[in-house]
């Protein structure tokens, strides 16, 4: 299939991103009109809220606009379609001092099984800290510790078929196991699909579609909640070298539409060496009067990059994520490559 026309281009992956959206969300959401989803009379209508929790220090500071530009491990959370960007290997280690006593920790590693597909997996684990139980009167009947455990296997490959010199399309599925505790716990099922185009245009930019937390809900004793499914369209562009503008447009089953916004600026000193400021906006937390803003830094030393975001959620109190990812060769932006393409050829280095 001959796309050397960049009218056809955009056609191409608005096509994609529309049978994606008819396929998998349209039908949901029609399903679920009667109960009121997708709506903000949803609040509270789903479980498992740890799943909405952002992975990634650099995800984190640019407002969770990061499903067109997940390019490292961590794309199994945001978008596994993202995994094929990294070069041999990628892991990302992650801690988060969220509100409280609250915490989690996010491990993902990726694994390139061939120069078009990608093998990925990770850990999340959250830390409620300890609650004190009480009946109906105010008995105290000791504490608990809730806990949240979340393991994910990814799987991400280019398709050749919609791919040119001027446009390369990938794919991506994640399938997850969900364990939570609050007194008693409660186990599922979910997967996720995503999928991104990238555009090497005079101004490049990628476009993306993620349908995540597909699955069964979590029954704690009688009664099954539906987890946050949600639909999001993403894109990102690079209308300068060392700038980088991203939104992403969420579509989630316990809530209104939501618009968030990121933003991205670097300079590298050298070939090997890139340090970053970073900012975002979350429209849906501004209305809701919880900050809405995001901010972080990062800096890349050869394999190493480290990010720390800072995200202040109004009364509740504020947030820190930091992340370290290690990413084997020295990863180049994708836009910045000498090959105008996401397929990683690397000579001398033997991928068995």
């Amino acid at each position: 299939m001959n796309m050397k026309n960049p009218a056809t281009n955009m056609r191409i992956s608005a096509a994609l991103a529309a049978s994606l959206l008819c396929s998998f969300a349209v039908p949901g959401a029609f399903a679920a009109t009667d109960a009121g989803y997708y709506s903000s009379k949803a609040a509270g209508t789903t479980t498992a809220d740890f799943l909405n929790l952002p992975m990634g220090a650099r995800a984190a500071a640019m407002g969770g606009a990061y499903s067109a530009v997940s390019d490292e491990a961590s794309a199994v959370y945001w978008n596994p379609a993202g995994l094929v960007q990294i070069p041999k290997l990628s892991a990302v280690f992650m801690r988060a001092q969220y509100l409280d006593s609250i915490s989690y920790q996010y491990v993902a590693y990726a694994q390139r099984l061939s120069y078009d597909s990608v093998l990925a997996a990770s850990i999340l684990m959250t830390d409620i800290g300890t609650i004190t139980q009480t009946d109906i009167n105010n008995n105290d009947l000791g504490d608990f510790a809730p806990r949240d455990q979340v393991f994910t296997l990814a799987y991400s490959k280019a398709i050749l078929e919609f791919s040119d010199k001027d446009m390369d399309v990938s794919i991506g599925v994640s399938a997850k196991y969900i364990k939570s505790r609050i007194i008693e716990s409660a186990d599922t099922f979910a997967g996720d699909l995503g999928i991104m185009t990238y555009n090497f245009s005079d101004i490049p930019y990628r476009l993306a579609v993620t349908v995540t937390n597909m699955g069964g809900g979590l029954r704690y004793d009688q009664e099954s909640n539906p987890l946050p499914l949600a639909l999001k369209l993403g894109a990102s562009i690079n209308p300068f070298r060392n700038m980088l503008l991203s939104t992403d447009v969420v579509f989630p089953k316990q809530n209104k539409p939501n618009i968030l916004l990121g933003t991205e600026l670097a300079t590298a000193p050298n070939e090997l060496t890139r340090l970053c400021v970073r900012a975002g906006l979350n429209l849906q937390q501004m209305s809701d009067g919880i900050s809405g803003f995001s901010m972080g830094v990062g800096a890349t030393l050869h394999f190493f990059s480290l990010d720390y975001a800072f995200v202040p959620m109004g009364e509740l109190g504020s947030t820190h994520r930091i992340s370290l990812t290690f990413d084997f060769p020295f990863r180049s932006p994708v836009f910045q490559r000498r090959d105008r393409t996401i397929f990683t050829k690397m000579k001398g280095i033997s991928l068995k």
